[in-house]
């Protein structure tokens, strides 16, 4: 029964990421029309906002049983794609 209570939590933080993201993408959007281009920050944390929505992801499915943040630590940004943000 507390397997569900999760499940239903994490399927709402799940649905709530939809919203950062466009928040991201319009800020990032802003700042590439509007300034010097795109935060460096806010691309570190859409990096570790995708990890975290895989967490999710394989967690609702069955396919993890460890629990995302905040039950863990919050996941670091992929190094690939930092490394190849920073490169281009």
């Amino acid at each position: 029964m507390i397997k569900v209570a999760y499940l239903v939590l994490f399927y709402v933080i799940y649905g709530m990421t939809d919203i950062v993201l466009l928040g991201i993408a319009l800020v990032q959007t802003f700042l590439s029309f509007f300034s010097d281009g795109p935060s460096e920050s806010l691309q570190r944390f859409g990096s570790s906002l995708s990890v975290y929505v895989k967490q999710i992801s394989e967690f609702l499915s069955y396919a993890s049983e460890e629990k995302p943040y905040p039950f863990s630590d919050w996941p670091e940004p992929d190094v690939l794609a930092t490394k190849k943000e920073s490169s281009e």
